[in-house]
């Protein structure tokens, strides 16, 4: 009996306490300057999945191995594709550009990724090009790449375009925090 009544008391706090932290949340502007994150607007040609010629590895995130391929993920944005048939010495033979990019897969020549809030497919040909296969939209946030969590940020303005990164400021105006 006072497991049942634990149990008819903890789950739904336990939901509640989860749910909370999932949304960006609006909070009144204060008058203290706070650090937080200002927008960067990007325009339609930001958005595009691109292959460029290589360029060198700044903020590495995620790492895969495909055949004779390295992929390094450049932290949101995109893909460091190398060669990797010596792999005591890999050639960089390009960068697909994927601005929000943090998480990658590849099988059977299609390379999934994530993009601007949607997950990608794209046909690989030994990355000499990509042909897009489809899109996939993965969460609400459609205005771009989503703020850092934890911090207040100012909030979007969808008329200057789509969010293609976020720049630390100071903040003396500040009604949104992300907190997922």
């Amino acid at each position: 009996m006072i497991k049942r009544r634990i149990v008819l008391y903890m789950v739904p706090t336990l939901l509640l306490l989860v749910l909370s932290g999932c949304w960006v949340n609006e909070y009144s502007s204060y008058d203290d300057p706070v650090e937080g994150y200002r927008p960067v607007y990007g325009t339609s040609q930001t958005q595009e999945v691109t292959l460029t010629s290589a360029r060198s590895v700044n903020n590495p995130g995620k790492i895969y191995v495909y055949g004779r391929f390295l992929l390094v993920n450049e932290v949101n944005k995109g893909i460091h594709v190398f060669d990797n048939t010596t792999p005591e010495n890999p050639k960089a033979i390009g960068f697909v550009q994927l601005l929000g990019n943090t998480d990658m897969a590849i099988r059977n020549n299609v390379l999934y990724a994530d993009h601007m809030g949607n997950l990608v497919a794209l046909e690989v040909h030994d990355f000499e090009k990509l042909t897009s296969i489809g899109t996939l939209s993965l969460q609400d946030w459609n205005l771009g790449i989503p703020p850092p969590a934890g911090y207040y940020f100012e909030c979007v303005d969808q008329t200057k375009g789509i969010v293609t990164g976020w720049k630390k400021a100071t903040l003396t105006k500040y009604e949104c925090y992300a907190s997922y």
